[in-house]
């Protein structure tokens, strides 16, 4: 857990049978954690954490346990812009011009990425991005959206915009404005789920 203090926390333990937890401070930082990230091995579990200026990565248990984290870049992220691919291991971080991809080796795919992003998430191949109407943002979501492929998409009342993007073909799969800020987006039973802040759970498209 990353907490706005610059503190993380790791927690072992079974939470699910409450069996017992051990928990440790594992990183200290004078600048707010924005993501914390695990990415699991049969050898090795190495956290990722961003801050506001940094990404960062420690190693948990494995080769390398204990050493001091080390930083992969000197570019942090907001709150909700990092997030990890299970599927591939890929840590996924969001930032005004870009959307980089990291593994453990350092950087490596990137794709171009115009204005504010809010949220991001992943499902299946395909990268979801959530970011606040154009309007409040100089037109970068229509940037984004001209330079894959995509319509533009106007609306007096939106309050978010949804995009997802096949980084691969660098193509937008799908866009839409949502009268209501997103809250959260989640995968389950195979699906993907976008939360409003009213209250509201829509199912992929």
């Amino acid at each position: 857990m990353g907490f706005a203090n610059g503190a993380v926390t790791v927690i072992r333990g079974d939470l699910i049978h409450d069996r017992g937890t051990k928990q440790r401070i594992v990183y200290e930082s004078e600048e707010p954690i924005t993501g914390v990230e695990f990415v699991s091995d049969p050898k090795l579990t190495t956290l990722f954490l961003a801050t506001t200026s940094k990404l960062l990565k420690l190693v948990i248990s494995g080769r390398g346990h204990g050493q001091p984290p080390r930083t992969v870049e000197d570019s942090g992220c907001a709150a909700g812009c990092m997030t990890v691919n299970k599927k591939t291991g890929d840590i996924i971080v969001v930032r005004d011009d870009a959307v980089y991809y990291y593994t453990a080796d350092g950087r490596g795919l990137c794709f171009a990425n115009d204005g504010t992003t809010t949220l991001v998430s992943t499902f299946e191949d395909y990268v979801g991005l959530v970011s606040p109407p154009a309007s409040s943002k100089n037109g970068g979501s229509d940037n984004i959206r001209r330079r894959f492929g995509g319509a533009s998409t106007e609306s007096l009342f939106s309050a978010a915009t949804f995009t997802m993007v096949d980084p691969q073909l660098q193509i937008v799969a799908h866009s839409e404005t949502l009268i209501s800020p997103v809250k959260a987006l989640f995968e389950i039973w195979g699906d993907l789920f976008i939360l409003t802040q009213d209250g509201k759970v829509r199912g992929n498209p």
